[in-house]
């Protein structure tokens, strides 16, 4: 009797472009220039990527456009979530006693790019996309401080941005 051997090859990795985004603008206002000087149609969803910590959850914002024309998905994804940590001190009197400072708690979607403030995911089905020409034209909102195409197969929590 012959033995059979099945062999699984590695799995392809989802094939999209990640362009890093430096900015200050509120989520919603990025969104907002994207879809203004772009010509996106991002919208927010309404399932926030969560992630659960020892003490807490961390909600990171979610935009995202699907142009069924192109059969190109984006999504903007926030990498900072930054919450209040609760401390418990004993009650001090005194002329300094009611200056306490608060403590916060930043977690990031991809620690290894700590510095990035969002994330541009573009899932493209056609080979006709360029994610250099999108970067000279969110480089050219006056927002947006720098923007960057990262080599996401380099990244160790690439696994952070599967969120379908």
């Amino acid at each position: 009797m012959a033995i059979q051997r099945l062999v699984l090859d590695t799995i392809m990795d989802d094939d999209y472009d990640l362009i890093a985004i430096h900015c200050s603008l509120a989520s919603y206002r990025l969104a907002f220039a994207l879809n203004k000087y772009v010509d996106l149609r991002l919208f927010r969803k309404k399932q926030d990527i969560k992630f659960e910590y020892d003490t807490f959850s961390a909600s990171f914002p979610l935009f995202q456009y699907q142009d069924h024309f192109q059969y190109n998905t984006y999504s903007l994804l926030g990498n900072k979530y930054r919450t209040k940590t609760e401390t418990e001190t004993a009650p001090s009197t005194g002329l300094f006693a009611a200056a306490e400072e608060d403590s916060y708690i930043t977690k990031h979607l991809i620690p290894e790019l700590k510095n990035v403030d969002y994330f541009l995911k573009i899932e493209a089905e056609t080979s006709q996309f360029s994610s250099k020409s999108l970067t000279t034209k969110l480089l050219a909102i006056p927002q947006i401080i720098t923007a960057y195409v990262v080599d996401y197969t380099q990244l160790k929590s690439k696994n952070n941005l599967i969120f379908e």
